[in-house]
């Protein structure tokens, strides 16, 4: 994965307080460690059969009117699959049935010049958008209509907008003088609860280097609750009654990357001393579904991964490899196809995966020669069949695992 380091003009970040100042997180009694290096001892491979209950495929429309970017997210409700696509939304139904374009391009009222994010609201039929040029929030229902415009004070890098008229602020802190990582605030902006941030530094320069991530993901959803995380800060939390607690810790051991190595801090002039380390840290990515936490780690140059398997309910991981060797997903032995892991969840019991048709392609020409052998064989045919009628230039394909009920 090739990534870019931009130059910046240092912003001074302020932050929300009052008079007696955000309240800070507390610990939680449910709070556990996940020991990173441990688990990289303990390496297994994992079928996709011993998880999964179910496997299917959406086939996402593609025609000129909803072609989908390299880089996007996407969102599900019951009914619904939305696709963050840069400057507009595209809905699908959720057999991949286009339906509608959503938002139109441009820096005037109600228009959208780049998606920093979005949020959904099932329960209200609302989504959000963050864009890029502007300090304001703009809402559109699930028709596609325009609703309004919230504008808020001071510019943060993300805001993530929550079904109680709350939001969630994510500073990065690449500036090094953020006051934290994570503020909720009410609709008045008011905050409510805080994540310090613990990495604070103060520049020489009036310039940093801002290094992009793009697989990080910083919120996902699981059993109904938001989970965050910030990019250096390796503690995971989320919100309980109007507060941010710690939910668990992700601890990298020797692989956490040293706070002299940050690429923010060393700048442009020493830039050199963190490309000259960036294969031997890593960061983490974490999402959950049925008591399980899906952590991927990524080296710093981003060519390397590790995937680990981690059961919420005995405090046990593994890292999966495929024979002992590489670190892979899990193993495709239900219909021969690509083998998976999931980018996100659609709801407590389904998570995905996007795949790229030429990439599905390679991977059933490549897996001819392995010696695993579906339990499915007859949708092996199928699914073959389905991915050889497809155009390499076609949207993706949902790969959608619905994960077997081990509460």
């Amino acid at each position: 994965m090739k990534f870019f380091l931009t130059l910046m003009l240092v912003f001074i970040f302020c932050s929300c307080t009052n008079k007696q100042g955000p309240k800070k997180a507390s610990l939680s009694q449910e709070f556990f460690n996940i020991d990173f290096e441990e688990i990289l001892d303990n390496k297994k491979q994992i079928n996709l059969s011993h998880v999964a209950s179910n496997v299917e495929y959406i086939k996402l429309e593609t025609n000129d009117s909803c072609l989908i970017r390299p880089v996007v997210n996407y969102f599900f409700t019951d009914s619904l699959i939305f696709v963050q696509n840069y400057d507009h939304i595209l809905k699908f139904d959720r057999k991949g049935k286009f339906l509608q374009k959503i938002g139109k391009a441009g820096r005037g009222p109600g228009e959208i010049d780049l998606i920093r994010i979005m949020s959904i609201n099932p329960q209200k039929r609302l989504l959000a958008v963050q864009p890029n040029f502007k300090r304001e929030l703009l809402f559109f229902n699930f028709d596609g209509e325009f609703v309004k415009t919230v504008k808020f004070p001071v510019h943060h890098d993300l805001i993530k907008v929550l079904a109680n008229d709350q939001y969630l602020i994510y500073d990065s802190g690449f500036a090094g003088n953020e006051a934290y990582s994570f503020i909720l605030v009410n609709e008045k902006w008011d905050p409510l609860s805080t994540v310090e941030n613990y990495t604070k530094w103060i520049h020489n320069s009036r310039s940093y280097i801002g290094r992009s991530y793009p697989e990080f993901k910083e919120f996902f959803i699981a059993n109904d609750q938001l989970y965050l995380k910030a990019m250096y800060n390796d503690t995971v939390y989320t919100i309980e009654s109007v507060q941010i607690k710690p939910s668990y810790f992700i601890n990298l051991g020797k692989y956490k990357l040293p706070e002299e190595l940050r690429p923010e801090r060393l700048g442009i002039e020493r830039i050199k001393k963190f490309k000259d380390h960036i294969n031997e840290y890593y960061f983490s990515i974490v999402n959950e579904a049925s008591n399980k936490i899906f952590l991927r780690a990524w080296d710093y140059g981003e060519t390397d991964n590790k995937y680990v398997l981690f059961d919420k309910l005995n405090k046990q991981g593994a890292l999966l490899t495929l024979d002992g060797g590489e670190s892979k997903g899990f193993v495709n032995d239900w219909d021969g196809g690509i083998d998976f892991w999931p980018i996100g969840n659609i709801n407590d019991n389904q998570v995905y995966m996007p795949i790229v048709v030429m990439n599905f392609h390679k991977a059933l020409e490549e897996n001819k020669t392995r010696e695993i052998s579906p339990k499915y064989p007859e949708r092996k045919k199928q699914l073959a069949d389905m991915v050889s009628s497809l155009d390499v230039l076609a949207n993706p394909i949902l790969m959608v695992i619905t994960l077997k009920n081990d509460k």
